[in-house]
């Protein structure tokens, strides 16, 4: 890996001085080789994402339904599910680094829009162009589940991260999988067996300990009342819309609704940004970015790619089986910030990746 890293650097017309030191070179090599990681995984999910989920609708890998239980086995659903957390936490990785120069707002916009664009384009070349025949009740479910799982969900949780910080944010989020649960109870009639149950307190309770990790006391805050009910509004925001689409998405063109909501979340986006009169505040701020290849990439792996496996897990699946396996970014971000942001993995962590791993097992398997 080192030879080939070096080979791609010397070939890019890379110089380096003679007295650089041999640890400076590594982490260019690591850079770079990530980049080679990342870039190739785009380009071949680009490539196969679509035609995955076409052959999804051919599959019967789902689902078992067993005296009202759902009995869980590994299909196609479940991949998507856990890919689609993979795919997440290697764009959060690069999110990581372009955040520190835009503010969270424009970058979730532009992330958006980027992930908008692609979608259109996939289903134009997969689904054609004939709008399909929603009813008036798809139409508002699909409005409402954009306006409120996107613009508003994303605008509140991102107002958490200002008032109580990520490490608190990350906690309170622990709270999408049981909400998917209760609220699919509810509205799509599912119901998990002790296994699953028990699953699912294992999952919450190794996202607790990762995020325990580095999680400040709230003590010092001006508002952390405030600032835990942004964030709990916008995990069941976030649980109620795609609960709410799943059968529309079910038997719906699959890229047409998932672009269809991503735009509604997007024009809810800008509608803010005229109602607070900050339009022209958030331009300027997007005219100074530098780092426009990485913010591409980065939003392609996170509102195309992970958002399009995101839903194709809830198509295939019960909501809250994918919800659960959602929750495994929590891990792959731990492992990929060891990996090549060189932050440790502490007890906790240890602890909580473990506890999630079982948890997972026991919701997949049995």
């Amino acid at each position: 890996m080192g030879q080939t890293c070096s080979r791609k650097i010397r070939e890019a017309n890379f110089t380096t001085e003679p007295t650089i030191m041999k640890n400076s070179r590594s982490v260019n090599c690591y850079k770079a080789t990530f980049g080679q990681l990342v870039g190739a995984v785009v380009e071949e999910c680009y490539r196969w994402l679509p035609e995955l989920i076409t052959l999804g609708a051919e599959l019967n890998l789902m689902k078992n339904v067993n005296s009202g239980h759902l009995m869980s086995e590994i299909g196609i659903g479940e991949i998507f599910a856990l890919s689609s957390a993979l795919m997440w936490a290697i764009a959060v990785i690069m999110f990581t680094k372009i955040g520190t120069r835009l503010p969270a707002f424009e970058l979730n916009l532009i992330k958006n829009i980027i992930g908008v664009i692609l979608i259109a384009l996939t289903s134009w070349w997969f689904e054609g162009l004939l709008i399909p025949s929603f009813s008036f009740n798809d139409w508002l479910l699909i409005i409402f589940s954009g306006f409120i799982g996107i613009a508003i969900a994303d605008t509140l949780y991102m107002k958490a991260l200002n008032t109580i910080g990520a490490g608190a944010t990350g906690i309170v989020a622990a709270l999408y999988s049981p909400s998917v649960v209760i609220l699919s109870m509810f509205y799509l009639n599912e119901s998990l067996g002790f296994y699953q149950w028990l699953g699912l307190v294992l999952v919450l309770g190794g996202i607790i300990f990762i995020s325990l990790d580095k999680s400040p006391s709230l003590d010092h805050l001006a508002n952390p009342i405030k600032g835990v009910l942004y964030a709990a509004s916008s995990v069941f925001l976030t649980a109620l819309g795609v609960v709410l689409i799943k059968p529309i998405v079910e038997s719906e063109p699959f890229f047409y609704v998932t672009g269809l909501r991503l735009l509604i979340g997007v024009i809810g986006m800008l509608l803010w940004l005229v109602i607070t009169r900050k339009t022209i505040q958030s331009w300027h701020k997007i005219r100074q970015v530098q780092q426009w290849p990485m913010i591409i990439v980065a939003s392609i792996m996170g509102s195309y790619i992970a958002m399009s496996l995101w839903l194709a897990g809830y198509k295939y699946t019960s909501a809250s089986v994918a919800a659960i396996l959602n929750e495994t970014n929590f891990i792959f971000i731990v492992i990929l910030a060891a990996l090549f942001l060189k932050e440790p993995i502490s007890n906790k962590k240890w602890l909580g990746s473990a506890l999630a791993i079982v948890g997972v097992v026991l919701v997949v398997l049995l």
